[in-house]
């Protein structure tokens, strides 16, 4: 099967977060939120088994992306790693030097969100943000669902191609919540098991699925 062509350009977030299972469910309301907006998700975990380095993959999905969320609140010490992760920041800087350094022209720019746990997390961690304000998720989905909705209805206008208004933060979060009590009966339909649908090894799939049943229920 040929692979699916990449998401226009004005309508991809690139999201830029830790690939774990604890953030498993943050990441979930994330691109939730973000189709639910209207736009196209795009993760460096979309394509497997290509030539190219993860680098240059993060790149290119960098280059075809006018918006990107980036999660800085894991860069921390923990039991099992000594030292911080810094896989997150990298990314981020990336985005800031596409955003600075290869324009789009004017009415075609390109815009980031930076999300953190905690209120001045980002500051400490990331000195040279100052000036650029952070939303806060405190590690809760549907605060995250808010942030993420805030940041893309402010783009929304003149990008997508219906102009329709976004639904409102506590809508999205709503129809997060009836998807997620619907997956396991749509997992099974399609032969996956909820263990594997709740896995990262499957996010593909979790987002067609999630995808198929926004356009199944656009209330």
């Amino acid at each position: 099967m040929a692979a699916r062509p990449p998401p226009a350009f004005d309508v991809s977030v690139f999201v830029n977060c830790p690939f774990d299972n604890q953030y498993k469910p943050l990441l979930d309301a994330a691109l939730f939120a973000i189709h639910d907006c209207g736009f196209a998700a795009r993760t460096a975990l979309e394509v497997s088994g290509s030539g190219v380095t993860r680098l240059e993959k993060i790149a290119r999905i960098i280059d075809g992306s006018r918006f990107s969320i980036h999660d800085i609140s894991r860069v921390e010490l923990t039991a099992s790693s000594p030292l911080p992760r810094f896989n997150m920041p990298f990314e981020c800087g990336l985005a800031f030097g596409a955003l600075h350094y290869k324009p789009r022209r004017k009415g075609r720019e390109r815009d980031l969100l930076l999300l953190a746990a905690e209120r001045f997390q980002d500051k400490r961690t990331l000195s040279d943000l100052a000036g650029q304000d952070a939303a806060y998720h405190e590690a809760q989905p549907h605060l995250l669902i808010k942030a993420v909705r805030r940041f893309l209805a402010s783009k929304a206008h003149g990008v997508l191609a219906d102009k329709l208004t976004v639904r409102g933060g506590q809508a999205i979060v709503n129809r997060f919540a009836r998807f997620n009590a619907d997956l396991p009966a749509m997992a099974a339909h399609v032969n996956i098991s909820v263990a594997e649908i709740e896995s990262l090894d499957y996010l593909p799939e979790w987002l067609n699925l999630a995808t198929r049943w926004q356009a199944a229920n656009l209330r």
